[in-house]
């Protein structure tokens, strides 16, 4: 019980540190190729955020794919470098009793990332897609850049 308790911990604190990294990553990434589209003129200035929500939200679940593989690695060589897996052999814990631990882990994100993929991706794709599609059928006024002349 109390292998598992702390592995669920070890999991969770290290999925949310990595998921955090990533997704400023993602949205940092996002917000300049939007920032420098919208400096050209080619995206209105007032579309970038909800370009940006669209775009993150497409993204999600490789996000969530790249958080779960990489907590449960970080974790695992964790417990070989801080000799905690001696600890938990010397004490009668099989090596093959990981596998629960990680596997109630990973089956709920890998629910999400499935249900991501299948409906949120596309979703956000296309209301991307529409709504670059919506702004590109405004008036050319609002894609006037500031200090541009054409």
């Amino acid at each position: 019980m109390i292998f598992r308790r702390a592995l669920q911990k070890e999991f969770a604190q290290t999925a949310a540190a990595v998921f955090v990294a990533l997704f400023a990553i993602l949205i940092s990434t996002v917000l300049i190729r939007l920032l420098g589209q919208a400096a050209g003129g080619r995206v209105p200035a007032d579309a970038v955020a909800a370009l940006i929500g669209f775009g993150a939200l497409a993204q999600l679940p490789t996000v969530l794919t790249l958080t779960l593989f990489i907590a449960i690695l970080v974790s695992l060589s964790r417990s070989y470098r801080d000799s905690e897996m001696v600890v938990w052999f010397a004490s009668g814990v099989p090596l093959t009793s990981w596998i629960r631990p990680v596997l109630v882990f990973a089956v709920p994100l890998v629910i999400v990332i499935g249900a991501g993929s299948l409906w949120l991706s596309p979703w956000s794709q296309l209301k991307s897609a529409e709504y670059r599609d919506r702004l590109d059928s405004r008036d050319d006024t609002h894609r006037v850049a500031p200090g541009v002349f054409r």
